[in-house]
């Protein structure tokens, strides 16, 4: 059986279209997230504990200044750089996330590759230490996203 244009056609559509990742994300101020969103610290760990417990492979990581922003304008504009992704390929734990967190924006887009969708531009973080603290909790610590980095990112000077 000898396929036409049209069918030759769709056959490399749907193969492309089957290599490429649903990717989702939410994301913010790098400030805001990594050092001001009380709780994003204890979702993240519950949520990879969860998998623990299910040995579930993880399907979600923080990008520190993440490459794939610039091809979401209207979201770049409204949000102040420098930026963090939260990534993931399971929508509704997204959705859950960005209802859950503040001053986040989220969407979705399809990558070639997962290595594209986690790619990050370089940088550097500095977080400045409140004079005086007065939650009755202690302050995180600084690094303490570095558990939901991509496998094998550089991370990020201090």
């Amino acid at each position: 059986m000898e396929l036409g244009a049209f069918e030759l056609g769709f056959y490399y559509y749907v193969a492309a279209r089957a290599r490429q990742w649903q990717v989702l994300f939410c994301g913010g101020q790098r400030k805001i997230m990594l050092d001001e969103e009380e709780h994003f610290k204890e979702l993240l760990f519950e949520r990879l504990r969860y998998y623990g417990e299910r040995s579930k492979e993880q399907d979600f990581w923080l990008v520190i200044e993440p490459k794939f922003l610039d091809k979401f304008p209207n979201i770049t504009k409204r949000l102040r750089r420098p930026a963090v992704a939260l990534v993931s390929t399971n929508g509704p734990w997204i959705t859950f996330m960005k209802l859950r967190l503040d001053r986040v924006l989220s969407e979705s887009y399809e990558a070639v590759s997962l290595e594209e969708a986690l790619a990050s531009n370089p940088t550097d973080i500095e977080f400045e230490k409140p004079e005086n603290w007065v939650a009755p909790y202690p302050k995180y610590e600084f690094g303490w996203w570095e558990p939901f980095l991509p496998p094998g990112s550089v991370k990020p000077k201090v």
